[in-house]
């Protein structure tokens, strides 16, 4: 999803934003049908400084729930902008306090708007270079994030090069239309997650480690008894700048004993087009391989991978088309699913007033 939030507006200035993204895929081998698939989403959204240090954040998605990954039988998302839910979604209704060195927010945030999260793998479309799929597919319903983002007090303190942000979110968010959480799958107990991490930003190079833990521990693999853990997790992520080329890359894990996939890699590098004199566009090829929990019990490969390659073209300031081209590795980590060939075209219509 391409952010149009400004982190520079002006204090009591007011920013209004809009975006419409719609995906289509023909999966033209392998998978579990070879037919074809249309997604939207859309945004709407108002940012407005109350005070110099105090800002709202307010934002609905529209979504539809129709399924790119019932082609294909993957588990990490051939579409980051897949929904589970049609209907609308507040996607933010916080407040913020910051200052020079101090920000605090609490309200309805999307995690992965400040963790997890790196701006050269924005530009692909399949959800595996987002948040990382250990941790993106965590908890009973997901870690606060796209769909469905849940209540989340979250604290930063930023001083040169060096951030340190720390967020405690619903752990079992939910997401009907305006609803915020689902109840935890133990009565009378409200899950928690917890998430810190350290971020360091130069000019050229920006890297970020992450912990995450959950407070509930009911969502063990298959049959697997209590252990008495709790479903915790890490990854180091980063990119570097070389001209107008840009690699990136991530690791991550989960506990085993929860987790459908417990180990995480991915790599990839984009680049703006000016070799053909469209410095507007942009370009990309990345690969990731998620691993599959000892603990699953069905018969499963290895893991699952992707490689995508994708272009964005800018028609102009309003209008941006992205042609991308997916190949996923045993879906699902599934022994019986073919690997898959997707051909993707995704438009983007955006629109930001401050």
């Amino acid at each position: 999803m391409i952010d149009l939030i400004s982190t520079d507006a002006l204090p009591n200035e007011t920013e209004i934003y809009a975006e419409v993204v719609v995906d289509s895929f023909a999966n033209v081998q392998g998978g579990l049908d070879e037919s074809s698939a249309l997604l939207y989403y859309s945004a709407f959204g108002i940012e407005y400084s109350i005070t110099p240090n105090i800002k709202l954040h307010s934002e609905i998605w529209l979504t539809d729930n129709n399924s790119a990954s019932d082609l294909v039988g993957d588990e990490q998302g051939v579409s980051n902008i897949e929904a589970n839910t049609a209907g609308l979604h507040w996607g933010k209704l916080a407040l913020e306090y910051r200052n020079e060195h101090v920000s605090a927010l609490f309200g309805i945030y999307d995690l992965n708007y400040d963790f997890d999260v790196i701006e050269s793998s924005n530009l692909f479309v399949q959800s595996a270079f987002g948040m990382g799929s250990v941790f993106g597919l965590s908890g009973p319903n997901g870690p606060g994030t796209y769909p469905a983002p849940g209540v989340t007090a979250k604290f930063a303190y930023f001083t040169g090069d060096h951030t340190v942000k720390l967020a405690f979110t619903d752990g079992a968010p939910g997401s009907p239309p305006l609803y915020f959480r689902q109840p935890s799958t133990q009565p009378n107990k409200t899950p928690i997650l917890t998430t810190a991490e350290y971020e360091y930003q130069s000019d050229t190079s920006r890297v970020l480690l992450g912990w995450w833990q959950y407070s509930d521990d009911t969502t063990y693999l298959d049959t697997l008894v209590s252990t008495g853990q709790r479903n915790a997790g890490w990854y180091l992520r980063g990119e570097q700048v070389f001209d107008d080329v840009t690699v990136f890359g991530r690791i991550g894990a989960g506990a085993s004993a929860f987790n459908f996939f417990d180990e995480f890699y991915a790599v990839g590098l984009t680049a703006d087009a000016n070799v053909i004199n469209r410095p507007a566009d942009s370009w990309g090829i990345a690969w990731a391989y998620a691993r599959v929990s000892e603990f699953t019990e069905r018969p499963v490969s290895g893991g699952e991978s992707v490689v995508e390659f994708t272009y964005s073209a800018a028609v102009n300031d309003y209008l941006s088309v992205q042609p991308n081209i997916q190949w996923i590795g045993s879906p699902g980590a599934s022994r019986s699913i073919e690997d898959t060939v997707l051909l993707g075209m995704r438009f983007v219509v955006s629109f930001e007033q401050e």
